[in-house]
């Protein structure tokens, strides 16, 4: 379960070591933003109600984990602490405002939806019975559709001015697995 209070508390401690120009406005922005209550994508990793600032909490624990590792400490050592929050709490700034609630159906198999279910919307398959249940679900709304890495940039760099470093961190993120088109891998 997310604690999502205590994980604005940690995310604001966080960005308070952030000294940059601009970053109260940035987080003005964020405190207005739908970022602590958004999920981190529509249904792969955390696509639920405070995800995405969950996942980018778990993006900088990570981040520091590999800057205490024998592997990854040499390449990691030379950037500051500033650049690696910047880097890893900013790095998904595009998902603000990218998701909104629809609905589907879906199987459910809970025992007591079923037996409270009028007998006609019972159906049965390999798993058991089951009854269909709307649900509501996160899709994707862009309405600022510039590509993953690019649209956290934009956003970003309107408040504060960034390091190579950070620019291609935040850019490259994905890998090589974005699209440019779309939001297929999110």
């Amino acid at each position: 379960m997310i604690n999502t209070d205590e994980n604005i508390k940690r995310f604001e401690n966080l960005m308070s070591r952030v000294t940059r120009e601009g970053v109260n406005e940035l987080m003005n922005y964020i405190r207005k933003s739908d970022f602590y209550s958004a999920p981190a994508s529509t249904r792969f990793h955390l696509a639920c109600q405070g995800g995405l600032l969950q996942h980018s909490l778990n993006v900088y624990d990570c981040l520091m984990a590999k800057k205490s590792s024998p592997l990854w400490g040499k390449q990691l050592e030379s950037i500051s602490e500033e650049s690696l929050i910047i880097i890893s709490l900013m790095h998904d700034l595009c998902k603000v405002g990218l998701y909104s609630i629809g609905y589907k159906n879906q199987k459910t198999y809970d025992k007591d939806k079923v037996a409270s279910a009028d007998s006609y919307k019972i159906k049965h398959d390999e798993l058991g019975n089951y009854i269909w249940e709307t649900v509501p679900k996160y899709e994707i709304d862009d309405k600022f559709p510039l590509g993953h890495g690019e649209k956290s940039l934009s956003i970003l760099q309107l408040f504060m001015r960034l390091k190579p470093e950070e620019i291609f961190a935040i850019r490259w993120h994905m890998g090589f697995s974005e699209e440019k088109s779309q939001y297929a891998s999110i």
